[in-house]
């Protein structure tokens, strides 16, 4: 009888052990799944991460070649408006050059107001006020050889203005500033062409 229930009790035990086995399998399976579960949701937020990421380089990269194409722009606006003005000072001054001084001061007018910050404005004003001088237009003359004095104390017309100046007056019957003026460009400019006809309308005069 006890051999027959050997048999029994090693089949038992065989499938207790199988039992322990599936268990211990599905516990492995389980920590397994978990793992994978935590190395998807890893994978997941770098993904995001990387998402995230390259959104703000797009976003930068939109902003650079949007700076990029104002700056752009902006040059060739500039270029296109120093052009411009370079060749509406010279269509200005050539009619001046021609004798055309209503004409001159009409287009020397219109480019000051057009290019008031242009690298030619000081240059510009200073023939206005040689085209207003030569229509015996002295007083408006005067007040723009003036404004180029005290605007433009780094123009190369800065000395011609001072002489001019004293001219003005002098064509305006104020002798006394006329002297004053001469003696200044005399002073201020030694050994220049505008100190020597400085000096010539001195003894025109009468120092």
């Amino acid at each position: 009888m006890k051999l027959k229930r050997f048999p029994f009790i090693i089949i038992l035990a065989h499938l207790l052990g199988c039992g322990a086995y599936e268990s211990q399998l599905n516990d492995s399976i389980e920590v397994h799944n978990q793992g994978i579960e935590s190395r998807v949701n890893a994978l997941e937020e770098e993904v995001n991460q990387l998402k995230e990421e390259l959104s703000q380089m797009s976003i930068k990269n939109i902003e650079n070649e949007s700076l990029i194409t104002k700056e752009e722009s902006e040059k060739k606006v500039k270029s296109s408006h120093s052009q411009n003005a370079k060749e509406d000072f010279e269509s200005s001054f050539e009619l001046l050059r021609k004798g055309d001084y209503v004409s001159a001061e009409v287009a020397l007018r219109d480019y000051i107001e057009s290019f008031p910050q242009a690298t030619y404005t000081d240059d510009a004003k200073f023939w206005l006020a040689e085209s207003l001088y030569a229509q015996a237009k002295f007083s408006e003359a005067l007040e723009i050889f003036n404004q180029i004095i005290d605007q433009y104390p780094d123009s190369e017309k800065m000395m011609e203005s001072i002489l001019k100046s004293g001219f003005s007056h002098q064509e305006l019957g104020d002798l006394k500033t006329a002297k004053a003026i001469f003696q200044r460009v005399i002073r201020e400019f030694p050994n220049s062409s505008a100190s020597s006809l400085a000096s010539e309308r001195l003894n025109k005069i009468g120092q």
